[in-house]
């Protein structure tokens, strides 16, 4: 009887000194997609379950093309660690090894595998194709913008859409302004499938020159009120047509010193403040028809609209944090002139919030 008693507790302890201490959150990791020649690397993580020291001894890839990486040193009980390993990606096609993880809990390695497909053509996810979502209809973009459109013209933009709903999507937008006129295609979206919404600017019909603003809203469902959630910005940059006109047989020249404005950190700030210099170095009067903002966080300043020519003004830009957040436009300032070679300016906003 003690015998058997005494095999019993021998076996325990053998057990025991052989369980896998180890523990993976999943032994099996795909990568996704990569180009070739550009490495991808599937990163394995794993906590020690049990009450004796954890230490990874060796990770064997078994092949030149996988470089892998752990955590060093022993791992108390409940520690975590990771193994990452990067593959090369010098072969096309798919991709499919296990690795063997080598610890001081077993003679025997615990295997892990990683999956890849490396191809010569780009693929991106869904998030990345649409990473606006308006419910469960994905956007490629959510504002649309018509830039340097002469008058008389037309010009076309394009917003990728894509189902991710449970039923058929019929798209629509509302509150189209008059100058805008929109295609579906197809005019019906199945599950899981894409299409796209083509707007085209007739510019014949818009009365003012310089930044036209307005906003558009995509229909989820018939009968769907319009809201913050479901708007889409749209601006409109309309030039004038200045190359033929007689007026400018003395031609002013317009020079701006820098169309990319670093205005530093807001912070706890309430405003910051900078400003850029507009000269005219031609030899007729420049003048500077149209001043506008992008965005309702900017506010420009301007001592004079008419420029003599050699004279030179500082155009003063003002970000106000109170109003952040109130449109989705990038902070820009557009200026509008009458030299022909240059009858359009924007300077872009830099800040760090």
């Amino acid at each position: 009887m003690k015998y058997v008693i005494m095999s019993v507790i021998c076996l325990t302890i053998s057990l025991m000194s052989h369980a896998q201490r180890i523990s993976f959150d999943r032994t099996v990791v795909n990568a996704g997609s990569t180009l070739w020649k550009k490495p991808v690397t599937a990163v394995f993580k794993f906590t020690n379950k049990d009450k004796s020291p954890l230490l990874i001894r060796d990770v064997d890839a078994g092949c030149g093309c996988l470089t892998p990486k752990w955590t060093k040193g022993a791992l108390l009980k409940g520690d975590e660690g990771e193994i990452s390993i990067t593959y090369d990606a010098m072969m096309l096609g798919h991709f499919d090894r296990y690795i063997d993880v080598y610890t001081n809990a077993d003679d025997k390695p615990v295997r892990v595998r990683m999956k890849a497909l490396v191809s010569n053509v780009e693929t991106k996810t869904v998030e990345e194709l649409f990473p606006y979502s308006i419910d469960d209809i994905l956007l490629s973009a959510n504002n649309v913008e018509f830039m340097d459109v002469n008058s008389g013209d037309s010009a076309r933009a394009e917003i990728e859409i894509f189902n991710n709903g449970e039923t058929v999507y019929t798209p629509m937008l509302m509150h189209l302004p008059s100058y805008m006129t929109a295609e579906y295609e197809p005019s019906m979206i199945a599950k899981g499938r894409r299409g796209k919404i083509a707007l085209t600017l007739h510019s014949e019909k818009l009365q003012d020159l310089g930044l036209n603003q307005t906003s558009i809203y995509l229909a989820r469902f018939s009968g769907d009120k319009v809201g913050s959630n479901n708007e889409i910005a749209v601006s409109a940059v309309l030039l004038p047509d200045l190359h033929f006109a007689e007026e400018f047989a003395r031609k002013p020249n317009f020079h701006i010193s820098t169309t990319e404005l670093n205005m530093g950190k807001l912070g706890k700030k309430t405003k910051l403040i900078g400003s850029v210099k507009l000269s005219n170095k031609g030899r007729g009067v420049l003048k500077l028809s149209k001043i506008q903002a992008f965005n309702q966080a900017i506010t420009v300043q301007l001592p004079k609209t008419e420029l003599q020519p050699g004279e030179e003004v500082k155009m003063k830009v003002t970000v106000d944090a109170r109003f952040l957040g109130l449109s989705k436009a990038q902070p820009r300032v557009l200026i509008i002139t009458n030299d022909p070679n240059k009858p359009k300016a924007v300077v872009t906003v830099n800040f760090e919030k």
